[in-house]
């Protein structure tokens, strides 16, 4: 469990899985939540939570939905009966309920959001659901293709829900008894089907709006900005070799040029990635690049992708139809709904707030890397999550924006402890 939390904090920014957890049986969720909409919405891998200004709403290590209050700085299990011990259902080996559990559990694993009154959540069946904020009164608002097993990412915006999927194996359909469709998995491919699906949170409508079939596919990185989802697509020109020579799907065939003390130079040049932009408004996909290679995704006010050359890092700003080169390195990029939070590659553990605009330096904090106490990973409004520290360790935490860039980060707070405790 710690090293999948550690895993996803460095891919994704933050994990949202705390320390000293308030579980009070009587308290339900502030009411000046209620109607406020998700300003910005963090990309994360299925099973973990999103954030927005105002509240953080994540499963701990046991599964148990929780959600962390911004302005009261209050941590609950997601959960609204007053009796509840926060316990979940108990089941016989023969597969019979003993007792009721608590609702948190109920979402065990899934993506939910809330949106104003409503509640939207995607089960391990493939059905995305819609209910009232309390999670009752659900309805089947979609039904995920069954050739598609297990989705990668799960992305909300405030009208769809974006699923991010890979899958390896052959999908074979068949038709029921009662004529419905079913779709068995047959065997494992050389190349992966890979691709993006969208479900319109209004009427349900599914559009698989990204769709490939290619060596070692996958949706490497994906963030939504203003109307507009923006992902990298990886894939290699060649069958995927491992380090030690071994080999995947049924050719099971090793390039003739390749070896064990080659392999890290000559590898990456069958690595490549694209880079695209998805209009939600226009439903089209346009291609930002195509087939570069040593290309790494920033995301920031605008959207930005951070160049590698053979001597220096260029940082570029896509506007909507070209790049334009930045006079700035970066090393580590902070999520942020509010120009470019990043520190450079001349000074590790300064962050600055960059004007995208001038290049000029808006804000600036200095973090003590790698001990320090709050290390930022995501900005949106005036909250900013990162990884804190406290008397268990380290886990999620929150400070406000203003406590970080004045430096104030003793007044960090900590909702999740990295622990399987």
């Amino acid at each position: 469990m710690r090293y999948r939390l550690l895993l996803l904090i460095s891919v994704l920014g933050i994990c949202l899985l705390g320390c000293g957890k308030k579980e009070p049986g009587s308290d339900s969720l502030s009411e000046q939540d209620k109607g406020k909409e998700a300003s910005f919405v963090c990309s994360r891998t299925v099973g973990d939570g999103f954030l927005t200004e105002n509240f953080a709403l994540y499963h701990n290590n046991h599964g148990r939905l929780q959600i962390f209050d911004a302005a009261s700085k209050k941590d609950i299990v997601y959960c609204f009966d007053p009796g509840c011990e926060h316990k979940p259902a108990r089941w016989s080996h023969t597969g019979e309920l003993l007792s009721e559990g608590c609702i948190s559990y109920e979402f065990s694993d899934m993506p939910v959001m809330l949106q104003g009154e409503k509640c939207y959540f995607l089960n391990d069946r493939g059905e995305v659901y819609v209910s009232d904020r309390q999670g009752e009164n659900r309805r089947l608002l979609a039904r995920i293709p069954g050739y598609i097993i297990i989705p990668d990412m799960v992305m909300f915006s405030q009208e769809y829900m974006f699923i991010t999927y890979t899958n390896p194996y052959e999908m074979i359909p068949r038709k029921n008894e009662d004529g419905s469709d079913e779709w068995i998995v047959g065997n494992i491919k050389d190349m992966e089907t890979c691709g993006i699906i969208s479900v319109d949170l209004k009427n349900g409508a599914i559009s698989e709006l990204f769709h490939v079939e290619a060596y070692n596919a996958r949706i490497a990185k994906a963030d939504i900005r203003a109307g507009h989802l923006y992902f990298e697509y990886f894939y290699l020109d060649i069958p995927y070799v491992g380090p030690d020579l071994e080999t995947y799907g049924p050719s099971g065939m090793v390039p003739e040029w390749l070896t064990v003390e080659n392999y890290w130079d000559e590898m990456p040049k069958h690595q490549w990635m694209d880079l695209y932009d998805y209009d939600m408004q226009r439903s089209s996909l346009h291609t930002i690049l195509s087939k570069k290679q040593s290309v790494t995704v920033v995301f920031g006010e605008a959207f930005f992708a951070v160049v590698e050359g053979d001597s220096q890092t260029d940082l570029y700003r896509y506007d909507g139809t070209r790049f334009r080169q930045l006079d700035f390195a970066v090393k580590i990029s902070v999520r942020s709904d509010k120009g470019l939070v990043c520190d450079s590659t001349a000074e590790p553990g300064v962050y600055r707030l960059i004007d995208v605009d001038t290049g000029a330096v808006l804000k600036q904090a200095k973090v003590s890397i790698p001990y320090s106490v709050f290390n930022p990973s995501c900005i949106v409004g005036e909250s900013c999550y990162g990884v804190a520290s406290c008397s268990k360790g380290l886990g999620a935490g929150y400070l406000s924006a203003d406590d970080f860039w004045n430096g104030r980060y003793e007044n960090s707070v900590v909702f999740d402890v990295f622990t399987d405790d």
